[in-house]
């Protein structure tokens, strides 16, 4: 004969177990937190101009440093074309200013000198995820746009 303890005990363990997963069949699904879009202009970012034989970075620091540099591939060397300077932005105005320019084929320095280059100046920006819209002028007052894609761990997004 079984036991009106023991009875009980098992009834209780299978109401609470059914109550527990009522409970958890009610229970209102988290909304899924959206994915952040990337649109900070901090970091590297590519462009080839010719592929495989020519490409240009641009480097937007959080000290509102900034580099541009132009390398070209040619029998299996490159030469680095890199000017650095400050940038600032308002809105999604971007303004850069160049102070040096620094020349070299592969690791060797050719020469540093002060540099007045304009690049992207009085221009807007748009980040989108992983990708920079720079519009511009050119030096004819042509308008102009490129596009860039950010590098994240040495690769190109």
């Amino acid at each position: 004969m079984i036991k009106p303890v023991l009875i009980f005990k098992n009834l209780t363990v299978c109401l609470l177990l059914s109550v527990l997963f009522s409970l958890g069949a009610c229970k209102k699904d988290k909304a899924q937190q959206p994915v952040k879009k990337n649109t900070s202009l901090f970091g590297q970012w590519y462009i080839p101009v010719k592929e495989g034989e020519q490409a240009r970075y641009l480097v937007f620091s959080s000290d509102s440093t900034f580099i541009l540099a132009d390398v070209t591939y040619k029998n299996g060397n490159s030469t680095t074309v890199q000017y650095t300077g400050k940038f600032h932005t308002k809105g999604d105005g971007l303004n850069i200013v160049i102070e040096k320019k620094i020349v070299s084929e592969g690791s060797n320095v050719i020469s540093t000198d002060p540099s007045n280059a304009q690049f992207y100046t009085n221009s807007a920006f748009v980040v989108d995820n992983y990708k920079l819209t720079i519009n511009y002028k050119d030096n004819t007052g042509a308008a102009m746009k490129s596009i860039f894609s950010m590098v994240l761990q040495d690769k190109v997004i």
